[in-house]
């Protein structure tokens, strides 16, 4: 149990252990997708997708009473109050719910923020801490859980949910500011850059970057959008050309 509850602090970015827990993990979720849409019936397809997000879920939030066992929880760093740990109960309402604006909100978020934590992990713990396990768990399988919706549920992104998801992501980080401001916090980096190299280090200070981080998010989720908007295009010449053919 030392090996799974003590820190080790052995984790370091783009070596071996690295990249074999992102293929892992995400070799693992392919599956997943893989099983949604080949295997399960229509009726459990949803059943299975808010499954997985809820495990997920209560995977981060163990965290908070393994922590306390161990001694070393800490209010400023353990609440699952980053985007990538709240991800996941959002994301299981929208499957639930079959929302399908609120999937693409959620799916804008992950592929703009949780995704790059993949390329730029804030891990520090190496296999097998609980930590290693549930940095791995939430950041691989959020993102493939977010693509369930595109490739198993059939799921389309529209322009307008760029701007839905900017106007709500703003809601949830000037929420989380004031929780930070209340209890000496940094949570979802509203107070200060994070720790290591990431992609804040291109930015300004504080508080300088949340205002840029507005016109990167803006760029990111039009990126993320452009290729249902290609598809989209390509999909309608296609049965333009079919209906002239016929």
């Amino acid at each position: 149990m030392d090996s799974f509850l003590i820190a080790n602090n052995q984790f370091r970015n783009y070596t071996p252990e690295h990249y074999l827990s992102v293929i892992l993990f995400l070799v693992i979720g392919i599956f997943f997708i893989y099983m949604g849409r080949v295997w399960l019936k229509s009726d459990r397809k949803h059943c299975f997708i808010y499954g997985l997000m809820m495990f997920i879920f209560l995977f981060q939030v163990a965290k908070v009473p393994i922590y306390m066992y161990v001694g070393i929880f800490d209010k400023t760093t353990d609440l699952p109050l980053h985007l990538c740990n709240i991800s996941p109960i959002f994301m299981f309402f929208a499957y639930y719910f079959r929302n399908r604006l609120a999937w693409s909100v959620f799916f804008l978020w992950i592929m703009a923020g949780t995704f790059q934590s993949l390329l730029t992990p804030t891990l520090t713990e190496s296999f097998p801490h609980y930590e290693w396990w549930r940095y791995w768990i939430i950041h691989v399988w959020l993102v493939t859980g977010a693509f369930y919706g595109i490739f198993v549920l059939g799921y389309r992104m529209k322009f307008k949910d760029i701007f839905y998801g900017l106007f709500w992501i703003n809601v949830l980080a000037f929420s989380v500011y004031f929780i930070d401001v209340l209890i000496g916090a940094n949570y979802m980096y509203m107070v200060a850059k994070p720790d290591g190299k990431t992609m804040y280090d291109l930015l300004g200070d504080w508080p300088y970057y949340i205002l840029q981080l507005e016109f990167v998010a803006l760029l990111l989720f039009s990126l993320i959008y452009l290729p249902f908007y290609i598809f989209g295009k390509v999909q309608k010449t296609g049965i333009q050309v079919e209906a002239q053919v016929k």
